[in-house]
C-alpha cells in the first residue's frame, strides 16, 4: 500500500535527475515506479538510441504516449523522457492526468555538464552545447506549465527529496 495520496509524475530536461529521485521516493513512500525510457525500450527490445535511429523522434514519441497511458495506473511514481511534452498529443494528456506533476530542473550549465557525455540520449549526443541550450529553453514553458511544483536539483540530493516531500505533504492538507 503507497503512502502517496496520489501518482507521481516526474517532468524536465535531460540530467534533471527525474530517474534517481523517483527511485528514492518511491522507497521512502513505499511505492513503486517506472523510467518510462527504461520501461520503452524493455517494450520495444530496443534501446532509445535504436528506436530514434531506426524509426525517427515521431515513432518514439507516439511510443512514449502510449506507454505513458499504460504505466499512469500501474505504478504511483512515473519518471519520464525530458521530450515527454514535445509531442502535442502527450502534454495535452498530461494536462488531464489525475497526479502530481513535479519539474525537476538546474541551471542549464548544471544539465549540461550531466548530459554532455552521455551516449544513451539521443538529442544530445554530439550535440553542441548551443543546440541542447536552445531545446532546453523551448521546452522550458511547457514543463511550467503541467508542473504542480518545480524544485531544483542544484542542491543536494537530500535537499531535493525533503523540498518534493515537504510540498507533497502540505499539498495532502487541502
Amino acid at each position: 500500500m503507497s503512502l502517496l495520496k496520489r501518482p507521481i509524475i516526474l517532468i524536465g530536461f535531460m540530467g534533471a535527475g527525474k530517474t534517481s529521485v523517483a527511485q528514492a521516493l518511491a522507497q521512502n513512500y513505499q511505492c513503486r515506479f517506472v523510467d518510462l525510457d527504461e520501461h520503452i525500450a524493455s517494450s520495444e527490445n530496443m534501446s532509445i538510441p535504436e528506436i530514434f535511429n531506426q524509426y525517427g523522434e515521431d515513432t518514439f514519441r507516439a511510443l512514449e504516449h502510449q506507454y505513458l497511458q499504460q504505466v499512469i495506473d500501474e505504478y504511483e511514481i512515473v519518471s519520464t523522457g525530458g521530450g515527454i511534452i514535445s509531442s502535442d498529443e502527450t502534454f495535452e494528456f498530461l494536462k488531464t492526468v489525475n497526479a502530481d506533476i513535479i519539474w525537476l530542473d538546474a541551471p542549464f550549465s548544471v544539465l549540461y555538464t550531466r548530459i554532455k557525455d552521455d551516449q544513451n540520449r539521443p538529442k544530445a549526443k554530439n550535440t553542441p552545447k548551443e543546440t541542447l541550450k536552445n531545446l532546453y529553453s523551448s521546452r522550458v514553458s511547457r514543463y511550467n506549465e503541467i508542473a504542480f511544483m518545480k524544485v531544483s536539483t542544484n542542491s543536494t540530493f537530500n535537499e531535493t527529496i525533503a523540498t518534493i516531500e515537504k510540498n507533497i505533504s502540505a499539498n495532502d492538507q487541502y
